[in-house]
């Protein structure tokens, strides 16, 4: 009991000690991902909170590194002229209490987050990948981050459009999933896709389970 009203006091204490950076904000007015929102410029991007900032590689493994957020440019710009500057959670001290506080996650799922900025410094998109490097349990439960999602912005109002299996594609544990959902939240636009399935050419305990986010303001192309 002594052991517990220590760790449970620690906890307490030590999330009284992270920066407003480090927390989600609750209502997604105020924050898409944390304290970071579509819209914004690099220069009121946070300076604490965020780490391991990369140029971003569309959900998959970031490729090199970057000093800051105002480097962005030395990111490759899609067809669009946007760069995507891929980045991790600083570490808490909560870290070493367990794992559900390690690396970077979205509602107990790790990801692979980005920022999509245009050539003027403007955040035009947040982009949100499951990371495909997790472990099998994890990566078979990522389609739960979309329905995750669509309660954060309402499960009203969203547009879908659902795949039959097909092309050798089956299901993983008797389900298969191939969804794709579009919403308008304000002066955003979110695109939700979920994937859960296993194709002709995955073997033994192989297969796609993956929850995407792109968050962008509705005006961006």
């Amino acid at each position: 009991m002594v052991r517990l009203v220590l760790s449970q006091a620690l906890i307490l204490l030590v999330v009284t000690l992270i920066p407003a950076a480090a927390r989600a904000a609750e209502d997604p007015r105020e924050g898409d991902l944390r304290d970071l929102r579509v819209g914004m410029t690099v220069e009121e991007l946070p300076d604490e909170g965020y780490a391991s900032i990369a140029c971003g590689n569309d959900g998959a493994e970031p490729g090199p590194p970057i000093a800051g957020w105002r480097d962005y440019r030395a990111c490759p710009a899609n067809p669009a002229g946007w760069h995507e500057v891929a980045f991790e959670y600083a570490e808490s001290p909560l870290a070493e209490l367990g794992d559900q506080w390690e690396g970077t996650k979205v509602a107990g799922h790790p990801v692979i987050p980005s920022l999509l900025i245009d050539g003027h410094g403007v955040v035009q998109g947040i982009r949100i990948v499951t990371d495909p490097d997790a472990r099998l349990y994890l990566k078979k439960k990522a389609f739960l981050l979309g329905l995750r999602v669509m309660g954060r912005y309402g499960r009203d109002g969203w547009t879908c459009t659902e795949q039959d299996p097909d092309d050798g594609r089956s299901a993983v544990g008797g389900m298969y999933i191939e969804r794709r959902c579009e919403k308008t939240f304000e002066d955003r636009r979110l695109i939700l896709k979920t994937d859960l399935y296993r194709t002709a050419e995955q073997q033994g305990q192989a297969f796609t389970g993956a929850t995407r986010l792109e968050i962008l303001k509705a005006s961006a192309g």
